[in-house]
């Protein structure tokens, strides 16, 4: 009697359904990571760009309001109530004997950090105003001229209230810092 030898020609059944179930859990949980981080990346790209605004318009506007004594009323949409009643410059009254007609404002950006799960964000951020056009008013002393702005290189901090982001600091980290040369060819030193 021939014995006959069962051999492994099926499959086995469980070990396929195992297989199947680790593929589709690594297709999920690689599908989960890729929305994962292109959720971070767009929620990080989205959160810088609110910052530059801010951080630009907001600290453009206060430059106005200082200079031409402007509503303080307009600055509560890029800063916190806190900062506008301790900044003491809004307050300072320096240009208040002059009629700004009008000024160059130049900012740089040097550098952002924000992140995606984060409430609260900072700008390095270089400002200057090199000529500020102003004339006396009647009351002023004869020969006077108004003063000139100090360049300074500001730490911006910025926190998310109630979904917008908002100027709740800024600290001074060098008044006229150094002003990069800009890279045009200086004519001068050309050989004829």
């Amino acid at each position: 009697m021939a014995e006959q030898v069962q051999g492994s020609t099926g499959a086995n059944p469980l070990g396929t359904i195992r297989r199947v179930i680790w593929y589709a859990l690594r297709a999920v949980l690689i599908a989960s990571v890729i929305l994962a981080l292109c959720f971070g990346v767009f929620t990080e790209a989205m959160y810088i760009s609110n910052i530059y605004i801010v951080a630009t318009e907001g600290m453009a506007l206060r430059a106005e309001a200082v200079l031409k004594q402007g509503a303080v009323a307009d600055l509560r949409q890029y800063f916190t109530e806190s900062f506008i009643e301790g900044d003491a410059m809004l307050y300072s009254g320096e240009y208040a004997g002059f009629t700004v007609d009008s000024y160059d404002y130049r900012y740089e950006i040097k550098g952002m950090r924000v992140y995606p799960w984060a409430t609260t964000g900072t700008v390095t951020y270089i400002e200057r105003i090199p000529t500020i056009n102003a004339t006396a008013d009647f009351d002023a002393e004869p020969g006077a001229v108004a003063p000139q702005w100090i360049a300074a290189k500001y730490s911006i901090s910025l926190a998310k209230v109630d979904g917008r982001w908002l100027i709740a600091a800024l600290t001074v980290l060098e008044e006229n810092p150094e002003e990069e040369p800009l890279p045009t060819p200086d004519y001068s030193q050309l050989e004829e």
